[in-house]
């Protein structure tokens, strides 16, 4: 009896040992899990729409509205512009119009300072880039023929964001953008429905 208690206590060690072993193990990789979870959060900036509005004057423009879901205020950002007739047809536009050297062009990259989007905000309404339109703008030089401006549908991108931080993110699909909608014409549809369009973004800290 007594040699058979010694069996089963060691059988019994053994067993304990395994179920800690197992649990431990198991604790272990809920760990793991979490902190995989947290180094692959992602932080995003959200371009949640870009329309053309026009002021009370009726000179038309863009203005475009960004969401800042980082943990990091938004210094300055980067942009380039696309514009559209009602048919989905890309516009060759007097980007800067007031500036008669200018040439017209299906796309435009202007840089925007001052920005201080704090984290987790949205922006409030700030105007937007102005566009040409001849038939209001009479008193402005002409720009090209002159014509009313013909802009229904406008896409924005984001090509660069510097951080209050230091920090600057390059879109890394900023190439594609312009390879796929610059100068091509672009279903209706997907023009109404680009947006909210949304970047993810890696952040130094």
């Amino acid at each position: 009896m007594k040699r058979h208690n010694k069996v089963m206590m060691w059988v019994s060690f053994l067993l304990v040992s395994a179920l800690l072993a197992g649990c431990s193990h198991k604790g272990g990789t809920q760990q793991v899990d979490r902190l995989t979870e947290n180094n692959e959060r992602t932080e995003s900036i959200i371009h949640e729409s870009a329309d053309v509005l026009y002021y009370e004057s009726g000179y038309p423009y863009i203005h475009d509205v960004l969401t800042n879901n980082t943990d990091h205020t938004i210094a300055e950002t980067e942009y380039c512009m696309l514009a559209y007739d009602a048919d989905g047809l890309p516009l060759q536009l007097y980007w800067d119009f007031l500036d008669s050297s200018a040439e017209c062009s299906y796309d435009h990259v202007t840089r925007e300072d001052n920005v201080n989007l704090v984290p987790r905000q949205t922006e409030d309404y700030r105007g937007g880039w102005s566009l040409y339109d001849g038939d209001v703008m009479t008193y402005l030089p002409k720009a090209g023929n002159g014509g009313p401006n013909q802009v229904a549908y406008a896409l924005v991108c984001l090509k660069e964001v510097v951080f209050k931080n230091g920090s600057v993110w390059s879109n890394p699909e900023y190439d594609d953008f312009l390879q796929t909608y610059s100068g091509k014409q672009i279903d209706v549809d997907t023009l109404q429905n680009y947006y909210p369009h949304t970047y993810e973004v890696e952040i130094e800290n």
